[in-house]
């Protein structure tokens, strides 16, 4: 007898969501069906040591494997503050109304990922560290990209103000 393959619920895996802000995440995962694994730092350190894939399936802390006191510092809520979220499963019209309803709601966030074979090894501090270099290379490409329009503004401008 073949098993049949499950297919993958639509989940929102977030971290360090409190509050109102988790609320309002809970309450927009609720209106569009798809289900919410929220993880906070201060509450459950220990679900930082797993991986992604882990934290989607299911995982539980004690399935973990063995950390070095430094890699458990390194996961601690001191190192890890921000909120984040994985968008896994999402089917597309789902995934680009979550992301109009969060910045609607002001749950728009920079840390943020579609989970993908290759991150659901990671561990969530790997996937934020990744995610904070992407964010740190977009501004810094966004920044470059001003400073040459207004360069050429002001060329243009001298321009204009030498053939009158």
């Amino acid at each position: 007898m073949k098993a049949i393959p499950r297919k993958p619920k639509p989940a929102i895996l977030a971290f360090n969501f409190e509050g109102e802000r988790y609320d309002t995440l809970k309450a927009l995962c609720d209106e569009l069906e798809v289900g919410l694994i929220n993880h906070c730092a201060s509450e459950n350190p220990a679900a930082f040591s797993l991986t992604l894939g882990d934290l989607l399936d299911g995982g539980s802390v004690a399935t973990q494997t063995e950390l070095t006191p430094e890699a458990k510092m390194a996961m601690s809520a001191l190192a890890f503050p921000e909120e984040l979220y994985v968008l896994a499963n999402l089917p597309e019209d789902t995934l680009n109304a979550f992301l109009k309803a969060a910045r609607e709601n002001d749950l728009w966030i920079p840390l943020k990922a579609v989970a993908t074979p290759t991150n659901a090894g990671w561990r969530p501090m790997a996937l934020k560290m990744e995610l904070m270099e992407e964010h740190a290379a977009m501004q810094a490409a966004i920044a470059e990209h001003k400073a040459k329009q207004a360069a050429e503004a002001a060329v243009k401008a001298r321009e204009i103000s030498d053939e009158t």
